[in-house]
This record gives C-alpha cells, structure tokens and sequence, in this order.
C-alpha cells in the first residue's frame, strides 16, 4: 500500500510538473492557459500581446505571441499560472454565463 502511494504522488508531481514546463518549450504560437479569475486573466493576456481563444470555468485559455518571452510576460502581468493549453482545455469545463 504504501509503495503505491508513493508511486501515486509521484506520478502526480511529474505531472504537475510537466503542466508547469510545458509553457516554456516548444514552438512559439502554442496554446497556454492562464489559471485563475477569468477578468484578471483577459486583461494579463492583452496587457501580454497574446489572443484569447477561449473562455473556460476558472481559465482562460489563450494563443502565445510569435516570440519566445510571451510566458514571462504574462507571470511578470500578473498571471498566477499559467500551464499547458491544449490539456488544460480538457480540465476547464467551457464557462457558461
């Protein structure tokens, strides 16, 4: 029981980590989700230069600008997280009004 445990909890900081990485790698122009008061996170995405693609429950999801510091930029805007967009998506049921 307990090993299992172990592995559990591992298996899930791999995974938040990964969430957490995704951002920075990859191609420029990829989706990212920023976590949080969805208000707050449309005016970090525009204040950041990026576009928003969609609205979900507690998240918004959104298009990163051609260049590479579009993450940071919505971190130093204000972001409180922001994680991988197109697995976030599934995550964050669509916000309804």
């Amino acid at each position: 029981m307990k090993r299992t445990l172990i592995g559990a909890v591992m298996a899930l900081l791999a995974w938040a980590a990964i969430m957490l990485v995704m951002p920075f790698a990859g191609p420029p122009g990829r989706q990212v989700a920023v976590v949080g008061d969805t208000g707050k996170a449309l005016r970090t995405i525009a204040d950041a230069g990026g576009r928003v693609v969609a609205v979900r429950k507690n998240a918004v999801l959104a298009v990163t600008s051609d260049d590479t510091g579009f993450v940071w930029r919505l971190y130093r805007n204000g972001a409180p997280l922001v994680i991988e967009g197109r697995i976030a998506a599934a995550c964050f049921p669509i916000a309804t009004r």
